[in-house]
């Protein structure tokens, strides 16, 4: 009996400890997915750069962008890496093939204009690797709350932060994509990216409804989709031009970087709330 009780004790402390220790090495599992998700962005950033330089935009500022973009992901690769030491195989793993796929993205770069539908392809790979880490935290977030016995919303609020990150992404894969569309069509290449940025388009407008509704959200996070909202009903009331790239590049790239802007400024807010 008495080593049975010692037992149950062990096992008690043993939970004790893994509440106390859910986390992602010195991150939150919220900061852990937010950081992550920011990858997924920062790698449709860099690859949209590239190709409106294809296209003969350039300027100071479009160096620095790529530039500072560049220098942020490897510095979130670095914290992701030393936070995951202590984390299971799965995540390291993970974390370990975003780390050599963009190394073999960064080699890329330098050409990556004289075929860009390469390009778009090692594009992509770089993505899903990305995604691939978001995931594996998340799944592990909801291994240590359930362990931990942490309330159902904390892991709603990664997941949200997880599904609102994404949208950062997406920003910049629709605009990666209608500037490609346009470089085809530019050289009179048909390609199938054309049809692209109209679907990152259309699941976009899709989740912004879901988070409309979202039970996490408060009036700063209604404030934040609200100005999200108007963004899309800019697209919305000339719709057609955008679906046949007529719209103005320069009018989608600052659609896309507001939403981009806003979708952070949302993704933040569901991370830091309590």
């Amino acid at each position: 009996m008495k080593k049975f009780l010692w037992g149950l004790g062990l096992c008690f402390y043993a939970l004790l400890a893994n509440a106390q220790d859910a986390k992602f090495g010195n991150l939150s599992f919220e900061k852990a997915v937010n950081l992550s998700g920011k990858q997924r962005m920062l790698s449709q950033k860099i690859a949209k750069i590239i190709v409106l330089k294809s296209l003969g935009a350039n300027g100071l500022n479009m160096e620095r962008e790529l530039k500072s973009s560049q220098t942020l992901f490897n510095r979130n690769l670095m914290i992701l890496k030393n936070n995951s030491v202590s984390q299971s195989a799965k995540v390291k793993a993970k974390v370990l093939a975003e780390s050599k796929e963009w190394s073999r993205f960064k080699l890329t770069l330098p050409t990556a204009a004289n075929d860009l539908e390469t390009f778009l392809n090692q594009t992509e790979s770089l993505l899903r690797k990305c995604h691939e880490v978001v995931m594996a935290i998340e799944e592990a977030s909801n291994y240590n709350k359930q362990i931990s016995y942490s309330a159902a919303s904390d892991q709603l609020r990664v997941e949200t932060i997880n599904v609102s990150g994404k949208q950062r992404m997406l920003s910049q894969k629709m605009c990666l994509y209608y500037a490609a569309c346009r470089a085809f069509n530019t050289k009179k290449k048909s390609n199938a990216v054309c049809n692209n940025y109209v679907s990152v388009y259309n699941e976009m407008n899709r989740v912004i409804n879901d988070l409309m509704v979202n039970e996490l959200n408060n009036s700063e996070i209604d404030l934040v989709i609200s100005e999200i909202l108007d963004i899309f009903q800019e697209i919305e009331d000339k719709k057609s031009d955008f679906v046949d790239n007529k719209t103005p590049l320069l009018t989608v790239l600052k659609s896309t970087d507001n939403m981009l802007n806003n979708f952070n400024k949302l993704t933040n807010l569901y991370s830091v709330q309590k």
